[in-house]
């Protein structure tokens, strides 16, 4: 009777082997329901699985030649879409790039434990990503302009809905493949659409050319999102259907024995210990090590979307702000600056308004925007007259008010006589004393001018904490100069300012006393009883300065003038 006992040249059956993959690697017969329900409804056999790994693996190792001239003439083709800023050439690029064979060949390997594989797929990724990143930075170098398109700005902010994306897309091209269905090969355009890893590479090289390096890493976070996203959730796909079985494990062995691994691939296939990678030998090692990176790339993925959700908040409240601000029909917001700091916003609103935002008005509009924002905003407004309101209103109330004169550039205006200089001198008063502007802004007076046979020359002057924006004077002036039936063309607007200023010297006497000659509610108070300050009035009124609107103040501290405005009686009246 023979010896049935194993002999040094056949081990035993359950001997371990030299290949940790394979001796972790589960037998056929102990699939789970859900394995079975997966391959039953993608047509997948059991013995069909092998096959499944060659078709696989061999269209993600054919990377010669023509697979990285392809895939860098995709890049070209995705870096002048972005900036061009055309959405159909971007897609055309990805629907060129040949990266999704290598993308599962990397899942797979991953599945399957296969290391070789592993880095053959990897060393391909790398070295293409990196020769797009190189082609788009000189070909943006080369271009005439370097615009920043919307194509190009959407690329550098990502979000883990970005990650999510990659991750059906992982999904999707995982089930195209797996699947022996063949109507689902017309599928697999669109989901090299869905991967898109070739415009954030098109990005990142436009953010170092042009010194951008926000752009580079927000763009290349992007890319690395993609991966992370493609490759994990083509692992699940991989693991539901058995790949990473022990009949998969040892085609994986014979395919490389065979060497059908062609360009890059076939260089780096023959380093030693590629079977042995460090956390590849068990599938839930091979799982952590995919779902660590994956881990690592959300973080930052995390913080952007939760910078997204502040801006739609914080815009949301801004919208609504507009909204209460237009109601009522006498203002329309132009255009807003929003800028975003640590825990706060600054808003700027530009309104054309037939009535003054007062600052009570502000300050509630202010409070209700903090409240809807969720967080301090601090609120401006630069507010631009518009050509309707309190100033047409009050032209309509004067009792002989005259008709609007349409100035004309070929026919001169006449010169008012003396007794209508009169009259319109007392309608201005009258106007400036009842006109509507802001809290912070108030009426100085006005002065009519006539040279020679010219027309007379309106100038409206206003005190206010800052100067209003040049489109606002032009406005005032020119419905003041309508109201009182002057040429618009020759009205103007000033600001004065008041407050403290240095003693006036000889050069500032004239100015000076001319400003005060014009507008009587001004008052120059001259603190210090000096031989300066005594000097200092003598000059003002030596250049015409009434002397009423001119007080001196004993003070003990240096000396110095002051510029203020005396109360309105007429205002009211």
């Amino acid at each position: 009777m023979p010896d049935a006992r194993p002999t040094a040249d056949a081990p035993p059956a359950d001997a371990p082997s030299d290949d940790p993959v394979l001796d972790n690697a589960p037998a056929n017969g102990d699939e789970s329901a859900v394995e079975m329900a997966a391959r039953r409804h993608l047509g997948i056999r059991t013995w069909e699985r092998p096959a499944l790994y060659r078709e696989t693996a061999e269209a993600a190792t054919d990377t010669d030649v023509p697979f990285f001239a392809v895939l860098l003439l995709s890049g070209a083709i995705a870096t002048l879409g972005l900036v061009l800023n055309s959405t159909a050439v971007v897609i055309g690029a990805m629907l060129v790039a040949p990266l999704l064979g290598p993308l599962l060949g990397l899942s797979l390997a991953l599945t399957v434990g296969d290391g070789r594989l592993f880095v053959q797929t990897a060393a391909a990724i790398v070295l293409g990503a990196a020769g797009i990143v190189a082609l788009a930075a000189l070909l943006t170098l080369a271009l005439p302009f370097q615009t920043v398109t919307d194509e190009i700005v959407s690329r550098t902010r990502p979000t883990t809905l970005d990650l999510g994306i990659a991750v059906f897309s992982g999904l999707a091209g995982a089930v195209v493949t797996a699947s022996r269905e063949a109507r689902l090969s017309a599928s697999i355009p669109g989901v090299a659409v869905a991967v898109a890893l070739v415009p954030p590479l098109g990005v990142a090289g436009f953010g170092i050319a042009v010194g951008q390096w926000a752009y580079t890493r927000g763009a290349l976070l992007l890319f690395g999102a993609n991966l992370a996203g493609i490759v994990l959730s083509g692992m699940a796909m991989f693991f539901l259907i058995g790949m990473h079985r022990a009949d998969v494990v040892k085609t994986a062995r014979e395919w490389h024995d065979e060497g059908q691994a062609t360009g890059v691939a076939a260089l780096v296939s023959g380093a030693h210990g590629l079977d042995r990678l460090p956390g590849l030998a068990t599938p839930l090692g091979r799982f952590v090590l995919v779902a660590a990176f994956m881990g690592a790339v959300a973080v930052p993925l995390t913080t952007s979307l939760g910078h997204y959700v502040r801006e739609a908040r914080v815009g949301a409240a801004v919208d609504a702000l507009e909204a209460t601000v237009e109601a009522d029909g006498d203002a329309f917001v132009l255009d807003r600056e929003l800028a975003y700091g640590d825990g706060a916003a600054t808003l700027r609103l530009r309104v054309a308004t037939s009535r003054w935002i007062t600052d009570d008005r502000e300050a509630a509009l202010a409070a209700d925007l903090e409240a809807r924002a969720g967080e301090p905003v601090s609120l401006s407004f630069e507010q631009v007259l518009a050509s309707s309101g309190d100033l047409a209103a009050f032209a309509e109330a004067l009792p002989t008010a005259p008709p609007v004169r349409q100035a004309s550039p070929a026919v001169p205006a006449p010169t008012p006589a003396p007794a209508a200089l009169a009259t319109i001198r007392g309608r201005l008063a009258t106007a400036l004393a009842d006109l509507a502007l802001p809290d912070s802004v108030r009426v100085v007076g006005g002065t009519l001018r006539v040279e020679d046979d010219e027309p007379p020359t309106l100038t409206v002057a206003y005190a206010a904490r800052q100067r209003l924006p040049r489109q606002a004077e032009a406005v005032v002036a020119r419905q003041a100069a309508q109201i009182l039936g002057v040429d618009p063309a020759r009205a103007s607007a000033r600001a004065v300012r008041l407050g403290p200023r240095a003693l006036p010297d000889s050069a500032a006497a004239g100015t000076l006393a001319e400003l005060l000659a014009d507008y009587p509610r001004l008052r120059l108070t001259l603190a210090g009883d000096t031989a300066a300050v005594r000097a200092a009035r003598a000059r003002l009124v030596g250049r015409g300065a009434p002397a009423g609107q001119l007080a001196l103040a004993p003070d003990t501290t240096a000396p110095r003038a002051r510029l203020s405005l005396a109360p309105d009686t007429t205002r009211g009246s």
